[in-house]
């Protein structure tokens, strides 16, 4: 373009108001942009002004009760969930912040068995065992001992069995095997029941307790002959010395589960063996209490304090005596258990002279 041309587009431009200077330098718009960012910097570094609502008197008591309600409702929501919770997420919220609760999982299990759902209640008692602290013993016994019931009421044999080892491996034996004696005992599996108790009874052939367990689970099934087999068993495994024992502790589940004529029989049979077991005559006296039978625990206690006994002895049968009149008996009652005592008394002291 000519020199002559552009002098004209300037003067045309500058006729028509606009003030528009052609000829600038380079740095011109560097310069412009760089005010122009100057400025905003300006205004970003300036403080920002927060707004503050300014609330009167009866907002501020309406905010704080709209946080109140909040709280309450909150609060409400976490009991509601710790009494009755009522999904997954509700139990996922209380095993994290009580891990060790054996009670919890097996109601997390439940939960899930009760809509079926067999393979994730499995996968619950996995998961307790392997979040249950291993010091809380008694915890996870009883994740195991659900996760057997659950096998044996959904799973298979195999199944069962595996469980069953794991179990076996992970817990003291003789426990595990009590309880999967119950489990049977519960589900009416009879013939897997005996079999169990052949086992538990070669095995712990020295237990008192395994004899005694095996006769309770046979009673409670209207088995007394074969609970009655097993005390015979006992005795002939067991050592002398424990065999008061052993009858005394079995008359007392034969009085609860069976006969009480044949418990009584049992004591009647120990006491005339062995009529210095002070121990056995108020085992003896106890039960027959519990059992209201009155007049029969009077009457022993008037033949065991007929005995010739140390004092020492002596002092605890009447002292027994006199409890027994003192809240079964009469003021009459209660005079004889004295002058008994009194007779006693004077017969150590007739001796000694």
């Amino acid at each position: 373009m000519s020199k002559k041309s552009m002098h004209n587009k300037k003067q045309i431009l500058t006729n028509e108001g606009i003030d528009f200077e052609w000829d600038v330098s380079p740095n011109y718009f560097n310069k412009n942009n760089s005010e122009s960012e100057d400025s905003d910097k300006d205004q970003d570094n300036e403080p920002k002004k927060k707004k503050i609502r300014k609330l009167n008197n009866s907002q501020r008591r309406e905010e704080q009760r709209q946080e109140e309600l909040r709280l309450r409702k909150v609060e409400e929501e976490l009991t509601q969930i710790e009494t009755n919770p009522q999904n997954a997420d509700h139990f996922d919220r209380l095993v994290l912040s009580n891990p060790n609760s054996s009670f919890i999982w097996i109601k997390y299990m439940a939960c899930h068995l009760q809509a079926t759902e067999v393979e994730k209640a499995r996968a619950i008692a996995k998961r307790a065992l392997s979040v249950i602290d291993s010091r809380e013993e008694q915890e996870k016994l009883n994740i195991w001992t659900a996760l057997l019931n659950l096998e044996n009421l959904y799973g298979t044999k195999e199944s069962f069995k595996q469980t069953m080892d794991e179990a076996l491996r992970s817990n003291d034996e003789y426990q595990i095997y009590i309880k999967i004696l119950d489990i049977f005992a519960e589900s009416n599996k009879l013939k897997e029941l005996e079999e169990l108790i052949t086992k538990i009874n070669r095995k712990f052939r020295d237990s008192l307790d395994a004899y005694l367990h095996c006769a309770t689970v046979y009673f409670k099934l209207n088995k007394a002959g074969k609970a009655r087999f097993i005390l015979q068993k006992a005795l002939s495994n067991l050592p002398t010395k424990s065999h008061v024992t052993m009858i005394s502790r079995f008359a007392l589940v034969e009085n609860s589960h069976g006969s009480p004529e044949e418990a009584q029989t049992l004591f009647e049979h120990v006491l005339t063996s062995y009529p210095s077991r002070i121990d056995v005559w108020s085992i003896y006296v106890d039960m027959l209490i519990k059992s209201n039978r009155i007049d029969l625990a009077r009457h022993a206690l008037e033949r065991a304090t007929i005995q010739k006994l140390a004092p020492k002895k002596m002092k605890s049968l009447f002292n027994k005596w006199m409890m027994l009149e003192g809240k079964h008996g009469t003021s009459e009652s209660v005079d004889k258990v004295k002058e008994c005592m009194n007779n006693y008394v004077d017969l150590i002291l007739k001796n000694k002279k």
